[in-house]
């Protein structure tokens, strides 16, 4: 059948832009776009999401769940002029309809600068399901970059365990406050309903959201990082595709998951998605990786990270990695986070097309084993400078009680070594700045990383 050429349909604003065709054509169009959109999806039912009911700025009673740990000075959202705000969304939602109140946390600039205006970016939400260590750890590991950009932050305690955490009292918002957070209510099968109105609502740009006000096409990039990565992915697989726009499009624009758990592929979307495994993952599985692709129905990278590790022990205080064995490792995490995240949004909102890495090396054995250099770093794999040019050898994980598991440590190289491999420390910055410049290009480091992350790290080298 041939759709007459005056039977224009946009997308982004769910109109026609001529008169809809006849209902024999609507009917053949309603499948093909199902079939299009959807992809492999199993979807029972297609809706738009209520909208929910928006109460804040919350001022009170007592102090506000933080919903992310800071790190060094000049890399926080105050750094950068940023607001802190936070909101309660009630509704009903989930298979039976039921009452939910949840809180949603945004943290945006307080002034849009000529910058942000000009290149359009000021209005991307970097949106997340709360992780159950009660943060938003997208934008607490990514922030250096996203408040560079004037990404907005917004998160949502769309789970169970994000009021009440019986392993992290202090994670979970009602025992962190009771009198703040005493009449929020929430069960896990309401979750991806709720992520669907308020990121609905959000995108609308009604007037009750908490982006309110907001001028100009909002880009919705949904993540989560371990535990929250778990959350993001039941979305993409179960509320994508259930929940759309009048027109029958997407309301999140592209899904980055990192350090994600369990051996399955991610799942496959109509729009952006990036899965950003760290060496951690990869020491006991690579059962989950699937094929890059650009296709309309599954535009998907897979960026395996060399030397990263499940958790950021550079930028995070020290007191989150209490008692390790070992000298806790300051690889650039922040900065690879920043890579996966900004690509999608590229993709996603300016339609530039991310590149293709290598996966990181793996001895299928038995035993199985991650393939290393004779310096004993990872082969492969999505490169860094200090990998390319090393003065460490990265080694995952850690040992010692709590989270050292989850992150890495450093043995620096010897003495002879290193001067085996840099006769002066003007050989080392040579070959140092000719990786970064070469990744840069490559598209695998963010500039905004280049000097705190990566070129003062450059000048640190000694061969002590």
């Amino acid at each position: 059948m041939t759709i007459p050429a005056r039977h224009l349909y946009c997308g982004d604003t769910g109109r026609w832009l001529a008169p809809p065709p006849s209902s024999k054509i609507n009917r053949a169009l309603a499948v093909v776009a199902g079939i299009v959109l959807l992809g492999s999806a199993s979807v029972t039912r297609a809706e738009v999401p209520k909208k929910p009911v928006i109460e804040g700025p919350i001022t009170g009673p007592g102090e506000m769940h933080p919903g992310m740990r800071f790190g060094p000075d000049g890399t926080n959202p105050d750094d950068f002029g940023y607001l802190a705000e936070e909101y309660f969304a009630s509704g009903t939602a989930g298979p039976a309809n039921t009452p939910y109140k949840v809180r949603v946390l945004v943290r945006r600039p307080a002034v849009r600068t000529v910058a942000m205006n000009r290149a359009k970016q000021a209005n991307v939400v970097v949106y997340e399901p709360t992780h159950r260590g009660g943060n938003a750890l997208i934008f607490q590991f990514a922030r250096y970059g996203i408040l560079q950009h004037g990404y907005i932050g917004m998160t949502v305690s769309a789970r169970a365990i994000n009021l009440v955490n019986p392993t992290t009292p202090t994670a979970g918002l009602k025992q962190f406050n009771p009198d703040r957070y005493g009449s929020l209510q929430v069960t896990d099968d309401q979750t991806n309903d709720i992520l669907a109105q308020i990121a609905w609502m959000t995108k609308n740009r009604d007037r009750h959201s908490p982006l309110r006000g907001t001028v100009g096409k909002i880009s919705m990039i949904m993540g989560g990082t371990s535990d929250s990565s778990g959350a993001t992915r039941n979305y993409m697989a179960n509320g994508h595709p259930t929940f759309r726009r009048p027109g029958g499009g997407p309301i999140i624009d592209g899904f980055f998951v990192s350090a994600t758990l369990g051996t399955s592929p991610v799942e496959m979307t109509d729009v952006p998605t990036i899965q950003m495994p760290t060496q951690s993952e990869l020491n006991s599985s690579n059962a989950w990786r699937r094929p890059d692709s650009d296709t309309p129905a599954n535009r998907f990278r897979i960026y395996e990270v060399a030397g990263m590790s499940h958790n950021d022990s550079r930028d995070q205080p020290a007191s989150v990695f209490p008692g390790c064995a070992e000298p806790l490792s300051r690889f650039p995490y922040g900065a690879m986070t920043f890579v996966g995240l900004n690509w999608v949004v590229k993709w996603a909102v300016f339609g530039t097309t991310p590149p293709h890495a290598h996966p990181v090396e793996v001895d299928a054995g038995p035993p199985r084993q991650l393939v290393l250099d004779n310096l004993g770093n990872v082969k492969g794999g999505v490169r860094t400078p200090h990998l390319d040019v090393p003065v460490y050898r990265y080694v995952i994980p850690n040992t010692g009680p709590g989270l050292c598991s989850q992150t890495g440590r450093q043995e620096k190289l010897s003495a002879q070594v290193l001067r085996s491999l840099y006769p002066t420390k003007w050989h080392y910055q040579a070959k140092f700045l000719l990786s970064l410049t070469a990744l840069t290009v490559k598209g695998f480091w963010p500039k905004e990383y280049a000097k705190r992350y990566a070129i003062e790290d450059m000048l640190e080298f000694s061969y002590q």
